[in-house]
């Protein structure tokens, strides 16, 4: 049996629903998933963009993945006013998005001070800046109680023109064949959920109780397929990343 693992999260939830094969699913926060991957318990899984370009020696990359081209919805920066301020809270769960806002902070001269958080959640994070950046399903409910400053996948494609991966698929060097039955199997998963939307948006709906209207253009913006474009933009934020001094290795234990 194949050990796949998958986000708890809405970003995974269209990708997985038709899921058919001989697969062990495993969920894990982004993070922990990444150790997992590393130290082989899982044979294949989605992971940060900034973890695999941090580890390009040890994975290998496949077609699945998670990215936007212009506004993500699920990556941005909230405050009380619309306003970013003199700071910006981030949650430590984060390794793609807190270096993606550096990058976007510095090309546009911005002088704002990173508040490193172990909380995820905007209310705690607005209690300690002035603004917060908030990922994944936390970034959607703070949309909707707070005002949207900052979406970090539409500030990189007016930065760069490309769109941005958040996360990809990637398996250990050696288990190519094995991970290319499940990235096989969940990109076939994604077409059958875009052919069947209204049924993936009803159950998501309720599962995660978020409007049905917004999980439809939510699940329409992701991009979950590693095209040319994609892999142009993943190579722009390794350069980009680089040339501000960013990458490092990124090897983390649970």
């Amino acid at each position: 049996m194949i050990r796949v693992g998958k986000f708890g999260l809405v970003n995974n939830f269209l990708p997985y629903y038709f899921l058919r094969g001989d697969f062990e699913v495993i969920e894990s926060p982004p993070r922990i998933m990444a150790s997992r991957l590393l130290s082989g318990e899982i044979d294949y899984a989605p992971v940060p963009a900034y973890f695999y370009l941090s580890n390009t020696k040890k994975l290998v990359s496949h077609e699945f993945c998670i990215a936007s081209d212009g506004e993500v919805l699920s990556v941005v920066v909230v405050s009380k006013n619309g306003k970013i301020g003199d700071s910006i809270a981030v949650t430590s769960e984060t390794m793609t998005s807190v270096n993606l806002l550096r990058i976007v902070a510095a090309e546009k001269g911005m002088k704002v001070r990173v508040v490193q958080s172990d909380s995820s959640k905007a209310e705690e994070l607005l209690k300690q800046a002035d603004s917060a950046l908030v990922i994944g399903d936390e970034a959607i409910k703070a949309r909707m109680i707070y005002r949207v400053a900052m979406d970090l996948g539409e500030e990189w494609k007016d930065l760069t023109g490309l769109p941005m991966v958040f996360g990809i698929s990637a398996s250990l060097k050696g288990k190519e064949d094995v991970a290319e039955v499940a990235d096989r199997a969940i990109i076939n998963a994604v077409c059958e959920g875009m052919q069947k939307l209204d049924e993936v948006v009803n159950v998501a709906s309720r599962q995660f109780r978020l409007p049905s209207e917004f999980l439809r253009r939510y699940f329409k913006i992701l991009i979950y397929r590693l095209g040319k474009k994609e892999k142009r933009g993943l190579e722009e934020f390794r350069e980009m990343c680089e040339a501000h001094g960013l990458i490092r290795s990124c090897e983390f234990t649970e």
